[in-house]
């Protein structure tokens, strides 16, 4: 008997050691296919982790044409949305500080704001209720104030806008306003502004070295930071030089730090990620409040409208948990594409950093997380280009 249980043993072990193997091989196969595809211009880099060690990493494309700068594992890439797991552990962090607690009413930090009922956890999970920044400052239609807009300009608009979208915590509802607010909670209670904040709480703790906010108020000079192109789609064979973010001093999106403007490389994010399983910026308990999916004012799981993802606190859930507990964010903007898929329970991770804007991302990214844990691959319809 023995015998037959080391026999057994050694086979899995050898299965195992097959499949390890085959790992990067069927990487790569995914790579290519993603990066040869004429409609998506992949142009940025991939990295893909068990246990914080690196099984398959590869970059492609030009971080800036004009200076031919390739792109590579330290370039560094504008994040868009996926800036908002920085400011949802940033609010973590309060919380075990004793600084606020989850069911707090906004309110009780910022005073002048018109909701008194919407919780901090309604504005982590996008439950709130609140308009989007493209309903409450009206982009491009008013000459550009000269010191532009910041976080601080979004209640005195919420005010002059005068209503909701939904009663808070009766949907979710995706707005990047919230975000705005929860970083002028950070500033309040901490006595730094968002920039230090992250830096001395999240980046140094987690060793992050080539992680930074940057707004058009703060000067960062990065010659490794890369340029963001607009995808030409497949009416093109090439990107086109142009740098798609040349700064607006009224577009909400480019001036207000907490749902954007982190700047990041795939090594940096990993060394983030490994902070959050090494519990170096978060405690275990935290961290699971974070991946437990969200309930609505009628005790139903808050979903998202576009995927089969449930909402968390800064992370959207996979519903899917067959293969462990995977929570991602990803983030979009002109001439920018990027994700962070993580399984929790495996310590798998995947990064995708793009400075284009197409599907890329997706197709990469979620099913390189399929491979690692032996799924079929999922077949993405074509791209959307501006």
């Amino acid at each position: 008997m023995m015998k037959y249980l080391q026999t057994i043993t050694l086979l899995l072990i050898t299965v195992n050691s097959i499949l390890a193997q085959d790992l990067p091989k069927e990487l790569d196969r995914l790579y290519q296919e993603v990066t040869t595809d004429p409609g998506l211009h992949f142009n940025g880099t991939v990295l893909v982790a068990e246990h914080g060690k690196i099984i398959y990493q590869h970059s492609v494309g030009y971080a800036n044409i004009g200076e031919k700068m390739l792109n590579s594992g330290s370039t560094r890439f504008h994040l868009a949305s996926l800036s908002k797991v920085f400011t949802a552990v940033a609010v973590m962090q309060m919380v075990e500080k004793g600084k606020l607690k989850l069911d707090d009413s906004l309110v009780s930090f910022l005073p002048d704001f018109p909701y008194p009922e919407i919780t901090i956890r309604e504005l982590l999970s996008h439950t709130y209720g609140l308009p989007d920044f493209r309903n409450i400052f009206e982009l491009n239609k008013e000459p550009c104030s000269r010191k532009g807009l910041t976080h601080s300009d979004i209640i005195p608009a919420l005010s002059k806008y005068g209503r909701l979208v939904a009663p808070p915590g009766t949907k979710w509802s995706y707005s990047s306003v919230g975000y705005g607010l929860l970083a002028l909670v950070v500033e309040k209670i901490s006595k730094l502004n968002f920039q230090t904040y992250v830096s001395e709480f999240i980046c140094e703790p987690g060793g992050m070295r080539n992680t930074y906010v940057l707004t058009p108020f703060y000067n960062y000079p990065d010659t490794s930071r890369a340029v963001p192109y607009i995808n030409p789609g497949p009416t093109s064979a090439s990107l086109k030089a142009g740098d798609s973010l040349r700064t607006d001093l009224s577009n909400p999106w480019q001036t207000i730090v907490g749902p954007g403007l982190v700047v990041s490389s795939a090594a940096d994010l990993l060394l983030f990620d490994e902070a959050l399983y090494g519990n170096r910026i978060l405690q275990p308990a935290t961290s699971k409040e974070m991946y437990t999916a969200v309930k609505l004012a009628d005790g139903s799981i808050a979903k998202l409208d576009h995927a089969p993802i449930n909402a968390g606190l800064g992370w959207g859930i996979d519903i899917d948990h067959s293969s462990g507990l995977i929570v991602s964010h990803n983030g979009g903007s002109p001439g920018v594409s990027t994700i962070l898929l993580r399984n929790v329970e495996k310590n798998q991770t995947v990064i995708v950093l793009e400075n284009t804007d197409n599907m890329g991302i997706l197709a990469f990214g979620v099913n390189a997380m399929n491979i690692l844990n032996h799924k079929p691959i999922r077949r993405f319809g074509p791209p959307t280009h501006p």
